[in-house]
């Protein structure tokens, strides 16, 4: 699904009047931490698409998760909402409100941040990258600043699409002070549209951004950090007393995960092997006509280069 502008406005103001919505764990050294850079700077950032040409939102992806203290130490979990499956985080959250425990409710309330890939055009700070590393990286954006670049986009600031390799906008985070706290509500895109510097071209590579989330985890195991929560005991001897899943199949898909999982015949077995081979010719069709991709766009740009 190629995008345009409008549908990139219409779908951050979707996001917009709900308010907010309901693991990149592992892959922390592809993250910049522009959070470093002193008081009063500026970092220049440019926003890169998410291959991923089925993402509404275009070059963000939503990260959902809880956070909870087990064996000592706070950890971050994927909020099975995420993954379209009922969320026993969520359930135990709303549980403690209605019984009136608004503080035990907000612990297991769900959190949220947003996960973007681009390349850094300017840093006030040592981050060196290799000649021939592929300068691409994350960012984890808070609700502030997320609001911030939905503002932009929402109000019709700008005429093309922020992320676009050839007509985007550069991306300036300010931070400033805000009390005793960071404030980046400041930040903005630039006024003029630009390329992409040909400097990066060369080796620049670009990732789906769903698979930076925090990984997906079965029910049972989030049942066990639950009580390992509730109870001050290790999540090793929960997950001990927890019933053990059959070998369970996890790909990222809810639907898809329930399909492989329930019991077959071979005849009934095979039958879904046809079907998710026939989702994904038709995933590769889809990709193969309409708007040039982000990977072809990318190869022109090379080209470009490569011919100048």
């Amino acid at each position: 699904m190629a995008l345009d502008i409008n549908q990139l406005r219409a779908a951050f103001a979707k996001k917009e009047s709900e308010g907010g919505s309901e693991g990149n764990t592992g892959f922390w050294d592809k993250f910049y931490p522009f959070y470093k850079m002193e008081f009063d700077t500026t970092v220049e950032w440019r926003f890169l698409p998410d291959l991923d040409e089925e993402n509404p939102l275009g070059f963000i992806v939503e990260n959902k998760y809880h956070e909870l203290l087990i064996n000592g130490k706070k950890k971050r979990i994927a909020c099975a909402k995420m993954y379209g499956e009922s969320c026993a985080c969520c359930e135990t959250s709303q549980k403690h409100y209605n019984e009136g425990d608004e503080k035990m409710g907000k612990a297991f309330w769900r959190k949220i941040d947003y996960i973007a890939q681009g390349i850094i055009i300017q840093t006030p700070f040592e981050y060196p990258i290799k000649a021939d590393e592929n300068p691409v990286r994350m960012v984890s954006i808070g609700p502030k600043l997320y609001k911030v670049i939905e503002a932009k986009i929402v109000k019709g600031d700008l005429d093309e699409m922020p992320y676009d390799m050839v007509n985007g906008y550069n991306f300036k985070i300010y931070k400033t002070h805000q009390g005793e706290y960071a404030d980046y509500t400041t930040s903005d895109f630039a006024r003029k549209s630009s390329a992409i510097p040909d400097s990066f071209l060369t080796h620049l590579e670009m990732y789906d951004l769903k698979n930076f989330r925090y990984g997906h985890i079965e029910r049972e195991q989030m049942e066990a950090m639950i009580q390992a929560f509730l109870t001050g005991r290790s999540y090793e001897a929960e997950k001990e007393a927890a019933p053990a899943s059959a070998n369970s199949i996890t790909t990222g898909n809810a639907a898809l995960d329930t399909t492989l999982n329930t019991p077959k015949t071979v005849q009934e077995a095979s039958a879904v092997v046809q079907q998710v081979v026939q989702q994904v010719v038709q995933q590769t069709v889809q990709q193969t006509v309409g708007k040039l991709s982000p990977q072809e766009i990318l190869a022109k740009l090379k080209a470009r280069q490569t011919a100048s």
